[in-house]
């Protein structure tokens, strides 16, 4: 059958140092980072707490700067980006979930999904109808068909979690960084996420990269990668590449 064709790099970080602070008082949360995540893979990052997870989460996904090292995003050098070049491509190709969820309090669950798009604006009508459909139909698929209505205020850590992983896919982005996201859910609901996540990946090539203490995750993911006192390494049994589980 021959090799498959090479999958075209998203990501791709080089010696890649994160230090906050300066002198003494700085501490080092990411050391020689070397990382490339492909269009349409799915990548766990492991690691306990303070291990540098969501430091390096927020490199990959342009909300913070490395210290030292490249970081190349589609290609571009994000070093040489202004903030406003940064804050588009981001906006452009990047869904997050936030371990905090971040959902705006006067917004319903379903004005919370569309938000990303309405961001982007010149939605006409017909484009609009097509977007609310689109944020009724991924709340739905998550169990929240009857929430869509509700305020923030209203809805618990696991719908919550939901709202916000729905949020990250309105776009269709091209990578999704996903800090924890199936934290709060029970198995019922980590099978919606990730046979969604799985859909994403099969029918929009989306990369996914996503920092989990989550057992539950590590049959759907194609590699995973251990983070320690903010050092990369592959977890022996995940160094070798797992086909890709698509359950559509």
């Amino acid at each position: 059958a021959g090799m498959p064709p090479a999958t075209p790099e998203l990501v791709q970080l080089k010696a890649v140092q994160k230090r906050h602070g300066h002198g003494l008082s700085g501490v080092h949360a990411l050391h020689d980072i070397n990382l490339t995540l492909a269009q349409g893979e799915m990548v766990a990052i492991c690691g306990p707490s303070g291990s540098g997870k969501t430091s390096l989460l927020n490199i990959i996904g342009m909300l913070d700067t490395a210290t030292e090292g490249s970081v190349v995003v589609a290609r571009l050098l994000v070093s040489k980006m202004s903030d406003q070049a940064r804050t588009d491509l981001r906006g452009e190709m990047i869904g997050f979930v936030f371990q905090s969820f971040s959902l705006i309090p006067v917004m319903t669950a379903h004005e919370n999904v569309l938000l990303p798009l309405m961001l982007r604006g010149h939605l006409d009508d017909a484009a609009l109808e097509q977007a609310e459909q689109r944020a009724a139909d991924l709340l739905s698929g998550l169990g929240l068909a009857t929430q869509m209505r509700h305020y923030p205020g209203r809805l618990d850590a696991s719908q919550s979690q939901r709202v916000a992983i729905a949020r990250a896919l309105i776009t269709h982005p091209r990578l999704v960084v996903a800090d924890e996201p199936t934290s709060r859910l029970d198995n019922g609901c980590v099978r919606l996420v990730m046979d969604l996540f799985a859909r994403h990946q099969y029918e929009h090539g989306t990369a996914f990269i996503l920092s989990t203490r989550d057992q539950r995750q590590f049959s759907r993911v194609s590699r995973t990668l251990q983070l320690t006192e903010g050092r990369l390494s592959a977890t022996p049994s995940e160094a070798r590449r797992r086909p890709l589980k698509v359950q559509v």
